[in-house]
């Protein structure tokens, strides 16, 4: 009969989100080499979630060609980065570890199974788009404590005094 030592049970990663418009971070970069020979960073983007919970990881691809510059122009400027047409840019694979940005997360089907869906980055907002999304999250409520007041017909929720005094 099989034995383990057991631990702490942990929550199961989450690893989907619906697809929309989610701040990211970039958790992981590495420098390879790309099947046509190119320069690439690979990144693994994390979800940020509701209370900066870490949520479903995807993984980028940063091609250093004249065909592919463009989306590395949209990384760069969604993690705040200056990007002035025309310089010639050099680009750290660990300088945009911790970095965060703004994107489009969409769903694509799995390679071995069509029917399980994995996110993907669809394309990284920037400028006035990422600010305007920025600008329009939800804001958390206040928190108000209530005190139960009782009444000949039930009880009712009513704002907490100021005071802690007892007027007895």
């Amino acid at each position: 009969m099989p034995t383990y030592k057991a631990s702490e049970p942990k929550q199961a990663a989450i690893y989907f989100v619906e697809p929309g418009t989610y701040e990211v971070e970039i958790i992981k970069a590495v420098e390879k080499t790309s099947q046509a020979g190119n320069p690439t960073i690979k990144l693994d983007v994390a979800v940020i979630l509701e209370g900066g919970v870490e949520g479903p990881k995807m993984w980028e691809h940063l091609t250093f060609t004249p065909k592919a510059a463009w989306k590395v122009d949209q990384v760069l400027s969604s993690i705040g980065r200056a990007v002035v047409p025309g310089e010639d840019v050099t680009v750290e694979a660990e300088d945009l570890i911790g970095e965060k940005g703004v994107c489009v997360i969409g769903v694509e089907p799995g390679q071995t199974n069509p029917e399980h869906q994995f996110n993907c980055v669809e394309r990284w907002l920037f400028g006035d788009e990422k600010a305007k999304w920025l600008g329009n999250r939800r804001k958390p409520a206040a928190k108000q404590d209530k005190h139960i007041v009782a009444k000949s017909n039930g009880f009712v929720a009513q704002p907490a005094d100021e005071t802690d005094d007892i007027p007895f």
